[in-house]
Parts: structure tokens; sequence; C-alpha cells
């Protein structure tokens, strides 16, 4: 029987049918590692430069990891190991940290969140059951975690960013309930057809689940058009599936009572797109020149600029159009080269492109406006002028709320959901490589990294400058198509 590990103990919590499917139709490694992943490592590699200590390797597999471990426990625990690999019977668990002192073994998790959550409980619950099966006397438990108040003061100078909650007893606590969860989980495992289990709430809690496509399909193709597009109105879906109705369009005209929703159904049965060119007039009566801006932001769990926080968002790269008129367009770009970031070098580009005077628009501009009121803190050389773009700018996204809806919307007013309603060449499914947010962190920490190739760092340049691009010059498109 192969071994229930940490992760599959820990899928087979969330769903049966996920461990059952992680087991026996796994999906191929995607070469991209999630941030929260990414991240986690970056702190386990920061822990390890703190505190030194004996590093069991992985690069042999588990199995290898089990019996390295097993001669180095032989020979007496370790004042600190990490990464050592335990099995008893069909269990298995690589711990982050196991410290010995004066006859004391700790268990320590790391994890790169601000705090502890109940998912890390059973995390450290399945590792002290194993450790105690295979011999190892664990009698006390710490989740090391991320202190968010922690401000980084010198440079490399990381002491206290990471704290250590006492969470023995809650471990203990739960102990019981896990040692009853591994066994069902084996029990999964050995099975020979997958668990019958419906879609719901737990495949996004804790972890987003790769297999929800999978098993959508599998209770029956969806309709196009869903009555659960009329998002932030679960009581609403709830009546309409309660009344039997799945399809949006079979919902009769005068079901819905706000005016938003007879909107999203009006436009869905007919197919013809909803502008409201009344309740563009915010757009329309802008004058040249009109600026676009937008930022692409990092949030690293380990501050690497003086004066910075844990996750704080620091922008590595802005593109921003200026509309001179109707022919008259121009692009302004800026992407940083490394970490730290540069923040002097782009407050100057920022604030050389866009015009005195011009009205800036964006795309839920919250988010900008508050890149720009931090960027002006920190550069005071250009506080005044970043203050003042903020202070001109303009929400695209509310406007859009109150004046278009197109069906392929799906009732999501994202930019991703709007643009190609509009303009299907903007699909940004048709960018290469980087075609979301995250995957524009992720694509800028690869690119600064020292031992990404120089190829590699070109093409990612090149994926980071055509997405940013991508979103000023859509919101040209969509100002215009606004405006009439």
């Amino acid at each position: 029987m192969p071994l229930l590990t940490k992760s599959r103990f820990l899928a087979g919590l969330q769903c049966p049918k996920r461990l059952w499917l992680e087991f026996h139709e796994p999906l191929p490694p995607s070469p991209l590692v999630p941030l929260p992943i990414l991240e986690g490592r970056r702190v386990d590699a920061l822990l390890q430069r703190l505190l030194p200590g004996v590093c069991v390797s992985r690069e042999g597999g588990l199995l290898d990891a089990i019996e390295v471990t097993t001669r180095l426990f032989e020979a007496g625990i370790p004042g600190r190991t990490y990464q050592p690999a335990f099995r008893a019977g069909d269990l298995a668990a690589i711990a982050d940290v196991v410290e010995s002192r004066h006859g004391s073994v700790t268990l320590t998790e790391v994890k790169a969140a601000t705090g502890v959550r109940d998912e890390h409980l059973s995390d450290l619950a399945f590792q002290a059951l194993v450790m105690r099966a295979a011999g190892v006397p664990v009698d006390r438990m710490l989740l090391m975690h991320v202190d968010k108040g922690f401000v980084l003061q010198r440079e490399d100078e990381y002491d206290g960013l990471l704290q250590a909650a006492e969470v023995t007893t809650p471990v203990e606590e739960r102990l019981p309930a896990v040692e009853d969860a591994a066994a069902l989980c084996l029990q999964v495992m050995a099975q020979s057809q997958e668990p019958a289990v419906r879609t719901g709430a737990h495949c996004d809690v804790p972890y987003a689940c790769p297999y929800l496509g999978r098993c959508t399909l599998q209770e029956g193709v969806p309709p196009e058009y869903p009555v659960e597009i009329l998002r932030r109105a679960p009581k609403v879906v709830r009546m309409l599936q309660a009344a039997g109705f799945r399809d949006l369009r079979d919902v009769p005209e005068g079901k819905l009572q706000g005016a938003l929703h007879r909107r999203i159904r009006e436009a869905t049965v007919s197919g013809e797109p909803f502008i409201d060119r009344a309740a563009a007039r915010a757009v329309t009566k802008l004058q040249y020149p009109i600026a676009y801006l937008d930022f692409e932001t990092v949030c690293p769990a380990i501050p690497e600029r003086i004066g910075t926080r844990p996750y704080q968002m620091l922008p590595f790269q802005f593109s921003a159009h200026v509309e001179e008129g109707p022919e008259d367009v121009r692009h302004v770009e800026h992407l940083s080269a490394g970490l730290p970031l540069d923040l002097a070098a782009l407050a100057e580009a920022l604030a050389a492109a866009i015009p005195e005077e011009a009205p800036v628009l964006a795309y839920n501009a919250s988010f900008e406006q508050g890149v720009l009121l931090d960027l002006a803190d920190r550069v005071p050389a250009h506080a005044q002028a970043l203050r003042e773009i903020a202070a001109r700018l303009v929400d695209l996204l509310p406007i859009a709320r109150r004046a278009y809806y197109h069906r392929d919307m799906k009732g999501s007013w994202s930019f991703k959901a709007v643009l190609p309603t509009i303009d299907a060449t903007l699909d940004y499914a048709g960018l290469e490589g980087v075609q979301e947010g995250s995957g524009a962190q992720l694509a800028f920490i690869e690119m600064v990294a020292g031992d990404t190739d120089p190829q590699r760092q070109r093409d990612l340049r090149r994926q980071l400058l055509a997405y940013c691009e991508r979103d000023t010059w859509g919101m040209v498109v969509l100002r215009r198509m606004l405006a009439g």
C-alpha cells in the first residue's frame, strides 16, 4: 500500500474525492510554482540562514529522505534538523524543523502566513502522529509565521520577522480526530472507484481544488448562462434554483426585481449588449490629453526594501497610454530591473509620463490610488506630482458597471471579462506567458532571480511589458466605446 503523506492527508481532509484523484489520477506537475508555495520556500530558506542546523536533502525522494533521517536520528536527535522525514507503517511526513533541547523534542511548522490558521493545526497534528509512531517523542509544537508588524530597518537584518506561536495544546486536542481521519484516508486510497462527492463550498476551502472543472463536468454540462452569474445575490440565485431554473435565458421577464439583474437577463436573452451613453457621460466629457495608468506590484513575505513590511504592495512596473487626441496616442512604460526595487526611478518615469492636469483613467482606481500615495511617501522628490496624479484619477470600473453589459461577461465586470466583448483580439488568453496579475508577480520574481537564464529573462521581460500594455490600451478602447 503506498504511503499516506501529509499533502495527501490534507487533501483528504478537504475532500475524499480530491485525495482519491490525487492518488489514482494525479495531474501533471505545473511548470509554475504558485506564489504561496514560492513565498513559503523563501521563508524556509531565511529561517535556515538565521538558525543554522542539519538539513536533510529531498533530492533523492521521500523514501531516501526517510532513510537518511533514520540513520541521523539513530545516533541521537540533532539539536536542530530541517526537513527530516519519518515513516510509521503506511503514514509518512516531512517536518519543517525538529529540535532537541534538554530532553525535550519540539516540532515546528514554518508558514509564510501572518498567523495561525485552522488547517495549520491539522498539518502539525498529522506530523506529530507520524513522528510519535516512528519513535520520536515530540512533546511541543510551534507554528512559525511572519510577523506582519515587522519593518525592515537595516538591509538583510531579519531578526523578529518570524514569530513562533505555541500551539501544543490545540494540536494535542486534535490528535485523536486526526488519527481517525488518517485511517479513513487510507481506506479512500484503497478504493477502486472514486468517491461520489458533489461540488460545493469545500472545493475552495481551505485551498482551490485543481479537479473542480473535472468534477463539475461529471455533474452534467452546465448551461451556457447559468443563474449563478447573478453574482452577489445568493438569495435570488437560490430562489431561481428552487423554482427549477438553471439557465438565465429561461427565467421569465418580470421574475427578477433588481434593475441590474433585469439588465443582465435582457442582454443574455437577446444577445444584444446593453450600452447607456448617458451613464457614460463621465468619460464623454473628458478633455484631451487623457492618460491611462496601470501598475503591477509585488508583495513579498520577506521585505527587501528598508522601511517596508511583509506583504507590502510595491510597484515594479507601470504602463501609461496618453491620448493627446483622437488619432494621437503615445505609450510609456517602465519595468524595474531587479530587487530591491528602485522606486525613485519608477516614480521619476511616471511623473514625466503623465501630463499635468490630464485626467488619469484606471480600472478599479482605488488600487492605483493606494500605490501612488504610498509611492509618494517613499519618494519625496516626486511626492507632489504623484499625489496630484492620484487626485486626478477617474475610475472606469463603476462607469462600465453602470453603462455596459455583454452577455459573454457572464455577470462579471472584471477587465478581463469586459475587454474581449468589445474587441476579441484583446482577449488576455492570446498573450504569451503572462495573462493575469499573479502570473505577472511570478514572472517578475523569476526574471530578477540571479540564476535565471539570460534568454529566459528577456522572454519574461517581453511578456511582462506586453501584459501591462494590454491593460492600458484596453482602457483606451473601452473609453472610446463608452463615449460612442
